[in-house]
């Protein structure tokens, strides 16, 4: 499996909205795209130095319902708080991906298009990456 590039990573926060003012005001990023993923119960807003896809982006996540503990980013929030939380890479095949790491004895979870424009990804989970939750994307969001 070789990744085409890193695609974004994910910052774990209490308040989106405070977080992406800081991290625009302190260090210049721009949004590049801010959404609701209503399935995953999160919403994520997308910065990039330039406002743009074409570069590194990070992706800042917050919970939709901090207390709903079924929701692994509003358990990770509670019980290890803000901070890191994946890196993204684009593959060229999620599902041929997918597999060699399933062979390699990697725990990988295939998930499903979160919305009809996007794609099916997969995640490793962090047990098998050195503590960081590793995911997949065939193209951005």
């Amino acid at each position: 499996m070789t990744p085409r590039k890193i695609s974004h990573f994910g910052i774990l926060v209490h308040d989106a909205d405070a977080s992406t003012e800081h991290w625009c005001g302190a260090f210049g990023f721009q949004v590049v795209k801010d959404l609701v993923i209503d399935v995953e119960g999160i919403r994520s807003v997308f910065i990039s130095l330039g406002g743009t896809w074409d570069e590194m982006v990070i992706e800042i996540m917050e919970p939709l319902d901090k207390a709903d503990m079924t929701n692994a980013l509003s358990k990770r929030l509670a019980t290890a708080g803000e901070g890191f939380y994946h890196l993204c890479l684009e593959v060229d095949d999620i599902a041929g991906s997918g597999k060699e790491l399933q062979d390699r004895g990697m725990t990988v979870l295939m998930r499903a298009p979160v919305s009809a424009d996007a794609q099916p990804r997969w995640l490793v989970h962090p047990k098998d990456a050195n503590g960081v939750m590793v995911e997949a994307i065939a193209e951005r969001v």
